[in-house]
Order: C-alpha cells, then structure tokens, then sequence
C-alpha cells in the first residue's frame, strides 16, 4: 500500500515540477543563472542547492501534516510568512549580486578576466528554493493529505522524498544542462555587456522579490 503511494506521489510530482513549477522557478533561477554561471558545473552549483531547498521543504510539509495535519493546513492556506522570507531573500541575493558587479576586483596592474569564476551563495539558493516550494497549490495539498494519513513518520518523510525528487529532476535538466549552455553562449556573443547583462539580472531578481514581497506575484 506504502509502496503505492509513493510512486503515485512520486508521479505527482514529477508533473508538477515539468510544468507549472518549471516556469515558476524562472523568474528567481534566470536572474542567478546568468548572474552566477557560465558553464554547466556552475549552473549545477545553483540549481542542485536550490533542488535541495525545493526537496527539504516538501519533506518538512509531509513530516507535519503527520504530526498536525489541522496546523498544517492553516499554515499553507495562510503563506504570509513564507511570502515574507522569500521576497527578503530574493531582494538581498539581487542587491549582493548587483554589488558585485560594482566592486572592484583585482590590482591596477592587472585586469580582471572577462569571464571569472563567480563566489557561488549556496545558502541563499537553498533558502529561495525552501521558500518558494511553500504554496498552497493542487500538487502540495495532495502531498499533504495522504502525508496526513501515512502509517508512519518515516513513510511521511519518505513521501516528502519522493514527491520532492520528482518534482526537481525536470528542473535540474531545463536549467543545470539546458538554459546553462544558452547562457555560456549569450556571454560569449555580448561578452563585452557582461556587467550590464549582470545587473540587469540582479535588478531583476529585485524586483521579483519586491513583487512577491507585496503579494503581486503569487507562486
């Protein structure tokens, strides 16, 4: 029966995470793309802690939908808070990257590289990805009820697991192998826009966390 209900979460997930969680995850994953990354091992170094963010999240609903399923719907149904840590997130990686651009690197006797490799905030993208996996959409409230009637805590993890890895492995393949190689060739081409793609990018990581902040974008 368990074995059941995992791989139907499983699947649940798998198609939220190819279609409405992909586009989604773009507006905060573009922006750190190209502001971070220009090949794929750099773009995995965004998107895996980000997917690991995303998966933690969907665990901790599943673990307290067991202990508390009433609070727990209460706490999805009123996402304020996550709102909140999300939008404050998203506005501090945009103004850390946009003062990165600005700072100065190197001696003055030697110039910086055109393309360096970026200090890559682990931490941050974990927490945006924590963040933003908590909404009350039709995928989470079905990891939430059969969570809330598993036989066990350890099968309620186990759902959280599965449902979560389902839901990143599209991303994981869009962003970390896919949009990567469109980014390494947009620097390539208008390398000598480098810093204003960067701050672009920074600005617009901004103003999607002022949006989400203010309740305008919704995920």
């Amino acid at each position: 029966m368990e074995y059941t209900a995992f791989i139907s979460i499983f699947i649940i997930g798998l198609s939220y995470g190819a279609t409405a969680c992909m586009f989604s995850c773009m507006p905060f994953l573009s922006p750190l793309l190209v502001s971070n990354s220009t090949n794929t091992k750099q773009a995995l170094g965004i998107i895996l802690p980000f997917s690991l963010g995303r998966i933690f999240s969907y665990t901790l609903i599943a673990i307290v939908a067991y202990l508390s399923s009433v609070w727990v719907k209460q706490m999805l149904n009123d996402n304020q808070v996550f709102s909140v840590i999300l939008g404050v997130s998203t506005i501090s990686m945009g103004i850390y990257l946009l003062y990165k651009s600005f700072k100065p690197t190197g001696s003055c006797g030697h110039s910086a590289p055109l393309i360096k490799k970026p200090k890559l905030n682990k931490l941050g993208f974990f927490t945006i990805g924590a963040t933003m996996s908590i909404n009350p959409c039709a995928p989470i409230m079905a990891l939430l009820a059969v969570a809330a009637n598993s036989s066990s805590i350890y099968n309620s993890i186990g759902l959280g697991l599965f449902f979560g890895l389902g839901a990143v492995i599209f991303s994981i393949i869009f962003y970390g192998f896919i949009l990567s190689k469109l980014i390494k060739g947009l620097m390539m081409q208008f390398s000598s826009y480098k810093l204003i793609i960067e701050r672009i990018a920074a600005l617009l990581l901004v103003t999607v966390g002022i949006l989400v902040l203010n309740g305008v974008l919704i995920l």
